[in-house]
């Protein structure tokens, strides 16, 4: 981009991310890790320096997609390990790196790739989520955005 050559690439499936980073004022705190996100540890949610410190989401070094599913996740581990370190008790629960990708391989067609830290897969219907699916598409299209707008930004567990 910043010497404005093109590039031309053949491909059968390209799944393209922009460029992340945590805002300016995290990236210059003492909070944050050498990446520049907010640096935790990937179990507990909890900063390695700092104790009174919980970060998830789009800010933490949590090496996993950022994702809503990721989050979503992530949430009930933070609660929990921020309530234990509030009554002066060991974060105990752990998150296992959970993450989503929806994957649209074509029109109506996707694959939900769900899987943990060790890129393991975590599927959470009783059917091969590796065969792109018009089922999937739906979720995606339809129940997806429904849960996240009304569920998961009012504070409903799913």
């Amino acid at each position: 981009m910043e010497t404005g050559e093109e590039t031309v690439e053949k491909y059968d499936m390209i799944h393209v991310t922009p460029p992340m980073s945590a805002p300016e004022f995290i990236k210059k705190s003492p909070l944050a890790a050498s990446t520049g996100w907010v640096e935790v540890d990937k179990l507990t949610t909890q900063h390695v320096k700092y104790p009174n410190v919980f970060a998830l989401g789009d800010c933490s070094n949590l090496p996993t997609s950022k994702t809503g599913a990721a989050i979503r996740k992530q949430g009930p581990v933070t609660v929990a390990n921020v309530m234990a370190v509030l009554n002066h008790k060991t974060p105990a629960k752990q998150y296992d790196g959970y993450t989503s990708c929806p994957l649209v391989t074509g029109y109506g067609s996707l694959i939900l790739a769900e899987f943990d830290y060790n890129k393991e897969p975590m599927e959470s219907f009783p059917f091969d989520q590796s065969q792109p699916r018009y089922s999937m598409y739906a979720l995606k299209a339809y129940g997806l955005p429904r849960m996240y707008w009304h569920g998961m930004l009012k504070g409903r567990e799913f």
